[in-house]
């Protein structure tokens, strides 16, 4: 894995699936240490567990990030 992230956090939303998932995988695989959020916690453990199959750090955070007016 490179390492031009290494020593970074990112944080990502919606990384259950779809986009936030390719960023988060983008991410880690460019050194990042990722927190992935999604309202979809098993979504979410489903991106960290791919992250971590190719030797990256993260954490699954359930999380909703919408505001409800």
């Amino acid at each position: 894995m490179p390492d031009g992230l290494a020593g970074r956090v990112a944080l990502v939303t919606g990384a259950g699936s779809g986009i936030g998932r390719a960023t988060a995988i983008r991410l880690a695989t460019d050194g990042a240490a990722l927190g992935c959020l999604d309202r979809n916690i098993a979504g979410a453990e489903e991106t960290v567990a791919a992250i971590e199959r190719q030797g990256g750090r993260a954490l699954a955070l359930g999380a909703d990030v919408t505001l409800a007016s």
